[in-house]
């Protein structure tokens, strides 16, 4: 079983990843993203999953907030959203290929 807070750290250590709803929603649109993780309680929930969903992008909740994302994430500040560019040596997209 994949530990998820170990594969957040790693992607965001040893990965391509780009924080904030912002930057979240233009690599989805310029379809970069391999994958979009957001925090429970994302306020833009809706429209990333729409976004994710019309591109073919595989979409992962965070059970906890966007202040535990963040500091699993190792930020010392709140985190949304991001979306994987690249995964680096992490084993963050079998997050999403296991629930299939």
């Amino acid at each position: 079983m994949v530990d998820v807070n170990k594969a957040l750290k790693d992607v965001s250590k040893k990965g391509t990843i780009t924080l904030g709803q912002k930057q979240t929603k233009a690599a989805i649109q310029k379809g970069t993203a391999k994958l979009v993780v957001m925090a429970n309680n994302c306020p833009f929930t809706k429209t990333i999953t729409t976004m994710a969903n019309d591109k073919k992008i595989p979409l992962f909740t965070f059970t906890s907030t966007g202040v535990e994302l963040g500091s699993t994430c190792g930020k010392n500040y709140s985190v949304s959203c991001f979306a994987v560019l690249e995964e680096g040596e992490s084993n963050i997209l079998q997050l999403v290929k296991k629930r299939k």
